[in-house]
């Protein structure tokens, strides 16, 4: 059994495995048994540490939570690639292994676009929160890689599946416009939430304290509605 982590004795560091084998680091935060679990997931070239502060946060609000570094970034193995998507669901199961029965996603950027397309795939998923979502074809541009090209995220929000989707994106974003959000938040079965923060840009929402109490609280209300 893994130890817990020098300077935080209220984290695990874990060893995961994806469907396909490849290995995943994670960092689980304890919450009392039976309360709801967070996947917490990280933009293209980051990793799990750089969303620490949203884990503890969630641990606050008495929900778990699991940081991932996805397939090909942070300490875990294998390349990018659609596998990604299993990833999350290997984060998810690991959450209700331990009794999390409900489970939230939370995604930056690219972990944005990824929590989107693995929601309706992982057991027991109440709700997910997108910000700055990045879109397929853009993540394509950027990888020089079509793999996510094979995803629309508009499918995966045409159909009412009661999961609560979530949406913050700063309209200073030059990566990602804002525009693709709003018209996916517009098509978006309800439940469904959507902010839109003037100025700023592609990262500036991610550790914004204000960002973070809201989609908190998105995730703390939905998740133990779901109860």
């Amino acid at each position: 059994m893994p130890g817990y982590a020098r300077g935080t004795p209220m984290s695990q560091n874990l060893q995961l495995t994806s469907s396909d084998g490849t290995p995943l680091a994670a960092t689980y935060w304890d919450a009392a048994a039976g309360s709801p679990g967070v996947v917490i997931l990280h933009g293209l070239g980051s990793r799990k540490e750089h969303h620490a502060d949203f884990a503890e946060r969630c641990q606050s609000a008495g929900l778990a939570a699991l940081t991932l570094d996805l397939r090909g970034h942070g300490a875990s193995g294998g390349v990018l690639d659609a596998g990604a998507i299993d990833d999350v669901l290997a984060a998810g199961a690991e959450l209700v292994a331990r009794g999390h029965l409900q489970i939230g996603l939370r995604g930056s950027s690219m972990g944005g676009l990824v929590a989107l397309l693995a929601a309706a795939r992982t057991p027991g998923a109440a709700c997910v929160v997108a910000i700055c979502p990045a879109r397929p074809e853009m993540l394509a541009r950027r990888l020089g890689d079509p793999w996510p090209l094979a995803y629309r995220l508009e499918a995966t929000v045409d159909t009412p599946d009661g999961i609560a989707r979530g949406y913050w994106h700063a309209t200073g974003d030059t990566q990602v416009p804002w525009g693709s959000t709003a018209a996916l938040a517009e098509r978006t079965h309800h439940p469904r939430h959507a902010r839109f923060v003037l100025g700023g840009h592609h990262q500036s929402l991610q550790h914004d304290p204000e960002i973070q109490a809201e989609t908190c609280i998105f995730l703390t209300t939905h998740l133990k509605n779901a109860q």
